[in-house]
């Protein structure tokens, strides 16, 4: 898995999320410490984490992307490892190796977001659980708490992931009737809640700035979850319908592994249409690691089998998820498979052509354009000057720049503007009415140049476009 995330892993240009990863890593500790007082807490942790590990590594492509490569590489490694343990080697190695496959695995391993570090933690802490409950003690119970903790540090919505502990928890007492067993568990859960607790009111209170824009939770949208949560549809279906194979499998710990698949799917399916829309494909990227568990007891089967026919069996699934993957594996690596604008572009395209005295216009309030384009041209000293920007987003706690309320005043008089803005279009100008009969009186335009879900134009000064 290390050597798949690691492939083209700075290929595909920085996501929308990405560069903001990018700009607030940046930021003094204080600077963040009061941003999330005002937006976006839940991913407090994990800025905090990129701060010290860009000040130390560094900012390119790679340095952002590793940290998550790393974790996904750990999440396949511990789901292997947790089918080991409950299964049988082969089935944890032919698990991992599903994992392998799976598009959105790929993407989120090479993904400057915290996605590989709840995939990682979410099979690490059930490992721990099931380690916990075979030998307790203080030690033990510690780790599992700590791993919890770092769940819920990663994106709260992986803590839903806790309604299979709690399943797994009850089957354990009912076979061995040891109270003491759930007084540990509830000890080292209620650390880890209480500790979480400021983040998640936190969270809470600005869920109308981060999850507003997520839509509500409809029977087609859940019937594409195989698909959207694996990246591509036949992967996902295939592997989907592997692990439904495996109900016939009489293995004791079927039900458990299973319940940690559907426990995150239900509860952000209930929270989605009882409370606020919640059912976003990557928050749900934990679950690939159970349902290829599953998949891999149904591939794998009886121990009975002799061992050329199932190995024949084994490589003939693995051949055909692999088969049916390389499309997706393909895609996800691609320049501009990402949400947001091909930033990247635009900045070469600028750096190429600007002049000393150049000034650069966004699209008004944007978070991610101003990030993009600072991020790519961050090692340019004679770059387009922000001729909009007020005060930078590090300085008024927010991920969105303040800005001057009047723009006209701050364009007229420069001689060359560049103008970037969200969308393929034919006159740019549409997206900054404010500006737009100065530009189009008092510039012409020199050039436009449409780009990935962005268009790029030069305005010089001196009549009319």
């Amino acid at each position: 898995m290390l050597a798949v995330g690691l492939y083209r892993a700075t290929g595909p240009v920085l996501s929308w999320d990405e560069v903001t990863t990018s700009d607030v890593a940046r930021w003094t500790g204080a600077q963040l410490w009061a941003l999330i007082q005002n937006d976006d807490a839940v991913f407090g942790p994990y800025y905090f984490f990129m701060h010290f590990w860009t000040s130390m590594v560094g900012d390119s492509v790679l340095d952002l992307r590793l940290p998550s490569i790393i974790m996904m590489a750990a999440a396949v490694g511990v789901t292997a490892e947790l089918g080991r343990r409950l299964f049988s080697p082969l089935t944890g190695f032919v698990a991992g190796l599903m994992l392998c496959l799976l598009p959105n695995i790929s993407r989120y391993a090479a993904e400057a977001r915290p996605y590989a570090f709840a995939c990682f933690l979410s099979v690490l802490a059930m490992l721990l659980l099931y380690r916990a409950l075979e030998q307790p003690g203080v030690l033990r119970w510690t780790t599992y708490g700590l791993a919890v903790l770092g769940l819920g540090l990663s994106h709260i919505v992986a803590l839903a992931t806790l309604g299979a502990h709690v399943a797994v928890l009850a089957l354990h007492l009912r076979a061995t009737r040891k109270w003491t067993v759930a007084a540990g568990w509830a000890t080292a859960v209620a650390g880890a809640l209480l500790l979480l607790a400021p983040l998640a009111l936190l969270g809470v209170r600005q869920q109308h700035l981060q999850v507003s824009w997520i839509e509500p939770l409809t029977w087609e949208t859940v019937r594409a979850a195989p698909a959207d949560i694996a990246g591509t549809v036949e992967p996902g279906w295939l592997i989907a319908g592997l692990a439904l194979a495996a109900a016939g499998r009489p293995v004791r710990r079927l039900a458990e592994i299973a319940l940690l698949a559907a426990a995150p799917l239900i509860v952000v399916a209930l929270v989605s249409v009882l409370v606020a829309p919640l059912w976003v494909a990557r928050y749900l990227l934990v679950v690939l690691a159970p349902v290829a568990l599953l998949a891999a007891v149904a591939t794998v089967g009886r121990p009975g089998v002799r061992r050329p026919l199932r190995a024949v069996r084994v490589g003939a699934v693995l051949a055909a998820l692999a088969f049916a993957a390389l499309p997706g594996l393909t895609a996800v690596r691609g320049d501009d498979i990402k949400n947001g604008s091909d930033y990247r572009g635009a900045a070469s395209i600028i750096e190429s052509g600007q002049r000393p005295g150049d000034g650069i216009v966004y699209m008004a309030h944007s978070r991610a354009q101003r990030a993009g384009i600072d991020y790519y041209l961050r090692g340019d000293t004679g770059r387009p000057r922000d001729l909009t920007l007020e005060r930078p987003a590090a300085q008024v706690a927010s991920l969105i720049a303040e800005e001057y309320p009047d723009a006209v005043p701050r364009v007229t008089g420069v001689s060359r503007v560049w103008l970037f803005v969200y969308g393929t279009h034919d006159d740019p100008t549409w997206a900054r009415l404010d500006l737009r009969t100065l530009l189009q009186t008092g510039y012409r335009r020199a050039g436009l140049w449409h780009l990935s879900r962005a268009t790029l134009a030069l305005y010089v000064r001196g009549g009319a476009a």
